[in-house]
């Protein structure tokens, strides 16, 4: 499908009448091989709290978590493509400066949770945390490169 050049910027209708805006970020999907599993581990590691229980005939299909922060978290019992996923860095969060991220790493030891080590990345440092089926989730910086970097 083409982009209609009748439309006014930041609309989805050609009068310019309904806005077209994000105003947040609702949720992330990330397939997993054992829901209860991932839940006990994401609540662990990074302090969400369960919010719902999908299940149907045949059992448990999925967990809703929720972060204090109102990032909402849908964990949902897919073997083949959470395999599929498996060292891939689905997920970012940002940690504030790299101090914080020397804390979270500290943390992770404390609590015997794998991860890799600091990192320079483009867009400032970070360590990757693989989750219990392996796909990473990143804790980043929110430092920017400089000038000469980009």
């Amino acid at each position: 499908m083409g982009h209609d050049q009748s439309m006014s910027p930041g609309t989805n209708d050609p009068t310019g009448e309904a806005p077209n805006m994000i105003v947040g970020f609702h949720h992330v999907r990330i397939p997993v091989n054992d829901a209860w599993v991932s839940r006990d581990w994401y609540m662990l590691v990074f302090g969400f709290v369960p919010l719902l229980d999908l299940e149907e005939e045949l059992g448990l299909v999925g967990v809703v978590l929720r972060h204090p922060l109102g990032f909402v978290l849908g964990l949902h019992q897919d073997a083949s493509r959470a395999t599929a996923l498996r060292g891939f860095a689905v997920l970012g969060f940002s940690v504030g400066n790299q101090g914080w991220l020397q804390q979270w790493l500290e943390k992770l030891d404390h609590l015997g949770v794998s991860h890799g080590p600091l990192e320079e990345g483009h867009l400032g440092w970070y360590m990757d945390v693989p989750d219990p089926d392996g796909i990473l989730i990143r804790l980043h910086t929110g430092t920017a490169p400089d000038a000469e970097e980009a």
